[in-house]
């Protein structure tokens, strides 16, 4: 959970669901497995007493952004590769969708929420990392402005790991949460069947 103050208001994130998993993509995207579950982050925007101000989100757009560091959460791994000693490619270490605008949802308990989900977030290489996930207010689009747009805050996710192709224990079922937000027409992938392998070499089928 992370909490930032601007102009009176706090901007309290928190990673509502973790992920905790995936496989390394490698150079080619012909399989796509993004980190699972789906990464989701809860928004809310609280006024100086402490109460909750919503209207801010249909005044403004509220738009998360997300980086890769490594598990330490202080050292981003988005370096350059250098090949050789005049060549140095640039190659993203993560790819897919780092981006994502606020859902107005339900969660699980039936509460109405503001929440921002990344389900097709892919890491080329095996290793543990964290996520960020950084929070910017998008000035409304009838007010003209030159001014840049800050960052209101940032929230790390816990470590989680990208294994390589023959050490990836598989996926599990969607989570409630997950299925939940697809229901209300969330553009997440389900699958309603899971094949995760246990550290003991067995496998665990979920449920139709």
């Amino acid at each position: 959970m992370s909490a930032n103050s601007d102009s009176g208001l706090t901007h309290l994130l928190t990673v509502v669901q973790q992920p905790m998993r995936a496989r390394a993509t490698g150079t080619g995207e012909r399989e796509r497995r993004a980190v699972d579950p789906c990464p989701i982050v809860e928004l809310r925007v609280l006024g100086p007493d402490g109460a909750e101000i919503e209207r801010l989100h249909w005044e403004y757009k509220y738009v998360m952004i997300t980086a890769l560091f490594d598990e330490t959460g202080t050292v981003e791994c988005t370096a350059p590769r250098v090949a050789g000693p005049s060549a140095v490619p640039y190659e993203d270490q993560m790819i897919g969708g780092q981006a994502s605008s606020e859902y107005n949802v339900r969660d699980l308990e039936g509460r109405l929420g503001y929440f921002f989900c990344f389900p097709d977030i892919r890491v080329r290489h095996p290793g543990r990392y964290r996520l960020r996930f950084s929070l910017l207010r998008l000035p409304p689009a009838e007010l003209e402005t030159s001014q840049p747009t800050s960052i209101l805050g940032h929230v790390f996710t816990d470590p989680f790991r990208v294994y390589s192709f023959k050490d990836f224990p598989g996926v599990d079922e969607s989570t409630l949460l997950t299925k939940e937000f697809a229901n209300q027409g969330v553009a997440i992938p389900i699958r309603n069947k899971g094949r995760l392998k246990h550290e003991d070499g067995g496998s665990d089928d979920g449920p139709n």
